[in-house]
């Protein structure tokens, strides 16, 4: 049985972090980010920046504390009861901001509603066959085999009322790549630190604290105002004028005007994700009609060594980010420093080769982005077309708000886009799960789970890396797992089916008297804010 260091300690932790909170300040959080939420759903999607917001709302049975770990949250413990069960006792006492008592029976609900084909989630449950409610407050987890990942997943399944999702026909989750949305998408009823007070899409967000939280609070934060500001200008102007009290990404081109300005504070911490570029890799035709370069092995490392990925970092991202040859960023499992080596930027060899494929005088593609999603990604962009267009390549560049782009890459095939992941469950199983398995559509030959691939858009199929993966998926060794996922990611940098390009820092800005915590996944953990 594992009991954590959180459970020993959250009885007269709680009392005293309480009182404290009562004696403190009340105040109001004004936070201004670059994207908006995408849905009040907890199970929309898989995007991580909503899933952070929204865990300010609902809790998990277990959740990360700040240097990353794993600890028991609405679970106050567990034990392998045997290979394939897994046994969790929740926490007594626990009610939803509507007032229903947390049940072992809203625990099986929730994790039936995301293992659904419509929910954004599925890569966090795909390892469990089912449910069983063994009392009011105690549930069985079991497994299709050993599930090594478990708990990691398990921290980003956010647990829902059963009794509110059945009165609000909520029972199905709803998506947001696929523009299916329900009450839950507009609603929320969690039991979170924080409950939704008021919501206009575009425009801002309000939360409040929850006066019967069951757990510990920190900080002294009463009501949030969450502002979405696509602008960098904006943001920052708002955060210099007082108007906001932290604002995430910050402008890179700014960073040294903040962190010389009086009462700002900038703080930096190297994130979980890595940007990189996929291609269509299996379609005989790109999406102007034309033959597909990108099929060719050749022309995948043209593309890779036009990338002057030195410029890259010092112009675009000064020095807010690091290389990456590999689709797992230090810190995540299986990655590996010695495999996190790219190719030297070389024009020359890269136009060879496009001779060598066949195309000397270069080709024309669509390139899809987003411009608000993560830091600097519409200057990546435009940079790499530069790139490209010096070894007689013509890339042309389509740029959309995220709330349009990830809807967009479902429902068409593009020829490239940019997409940055960051592992929830910090394991680099989940990447390459996602945008390297083979599609659930394409009938692979080994079947590690339901969703898999689901944002492998180009197409890419290699039966040895799905093999890695089931592999890994199932092994229980530390050491031999962390081996398979090194050896997927090693297989996918030889085959080139994406360009992986770097790993971006989370960088915030503060106003004189926050106090706040940036983890690895930007997460803004409001509970652990205090403002002075």
């Amino acid at each position: 049985m594992f009991v954590g260091k959180g459970i020993r300690a959250l009885g007269v932790a709680a009392l005293v972090l309480a009182a404290a909170a009562q004696a403190a300040t009340a105040s109001n959080l004004r936070w201004g980010y670059r994207g908006e939420i995408l849905s009040m759903d907890p199970q929309a999607t898989n995007e991580s920046s909503t899933l952070r917001f929204l865990g300010n709302i609902y809790d998990a049975l277990v959740t990360r504390d700040k240097d990353n770990s794993i600890v028991p949250w609405l679970a106050r413990e567990w034990q392998v009861v045997e290979p394939t069960r897994w046994r969790f006792r929740l926490r007594e006492n626990v009610r939803f901001h509507e007032g229903q008592p947390l049940t072992a029976e809203d625990v099986a609900a929730t994790i039936a509603r995301a293992a659904q084909p419509s929910s954004g989630l599925v890569i966090q449950v795909t390892g469990i066959a089912r449910v069983e409610v063994v009392d009011p407050l105690t549930v069985d987890i079991i497994t299709h085999g050993p599930r090594p990942t478990l708990l990691a997943e398990l921290s980003n399944v956010m647990i829902m009322s059963k009794p509110w999702m059945e009165a609000n026909n909520a029972l199905e989750a709803g998506n947001v790549a696929r523009n299916r949305s329900g009450h839950a998408s507009r609603a929320t009823n969690g039991t979170g630190a924080y409950r939704l007070r008021a919501r206009v899409v575009d425009s801002r967000t309000e939360l409040e604290r929850n006066p019967a939280f069951w757990g510990p609070i920190e900080g002294n934060v009463q009501t949030v105002v969450f502002r979405p500001i696509q602008s960098d200008a904006t943001r920052v102007a708002a955060l210099l004028s007082g108007e906001l009290d932290l604002i995430h990404p910050v402008p890179l081109q700014d960073v040294p005007r903040l962190q010389g300005r009086d009462g700002i504070t900038v703080q930096q911490v190297p994130e979980n994700r890595t940007i990189y570029l996929a291609m269509n890799v299996q379609g005989e035709k790109l999406a102007n009609g034309d033959p597909n370069p990108m099929r060719d092995r050749r022309v995948r490392e043209a593309l890779y060594r036009a990338i002057n990925i030195d410029a890259l970092m010092r112009v675009v991202m000064r020095g807010f980010a690091t290389p990456a040859a590999i689709m797992a960023a230090p810190g995540v499992v299986g990655h590996s420093a010695a495999l996190d080596r790219r190719m030297p930027h070389d024009e020359a060899r890269a136009r060879a080769l496009l001779r060598e494929a066949g195309f000397a005088n270069g080709f024309r593609f669509g390139f899809d982005c987003p411009n608000d999603r993560y830091i600097n990604d519409e200057a990546i962009c435009q940079a790499v077309v530069g790139m490209l267009a010096r070894i007689g390549v013509q890339a042309n560049l389509r740029m959309l708000p995220k709330t349009v782009y990830l809807q967009r890459l479902q429902a068409e095939r593009p020829d490239m886009y940019l997409l940055g992941w960051g592992p929830n469950s910090f394991d680099a199983l989940e990447t390459l799960f996602y945008n390297i398995a083979t599609r659930e559509d394409m009938q692979p030959a080994v079947r590690i789970g339901g969703g898999q691939g689901r944002w492998n858009l180009g197409r890419y199929s290699n039966p040895a890396v799905d093999q890695l993966l089931f592999g890994a998926s199932r092994e229980l060794d530390p050491a031999k797992r962390t081996a398979a996922l090194s050896e997927a990611l090693r297989l996918v940098a030889d085959d080139i089916p994406v360009l992986p390009i770097h790993n971006q820092a989370v960088v915030w800005a503060l106003r004189r008297g926050v106090r706040a915590t940036p983890t690895g996944d930007d997460a803004v953990n409001v509970r652990w804010i205090t403002i002075n």
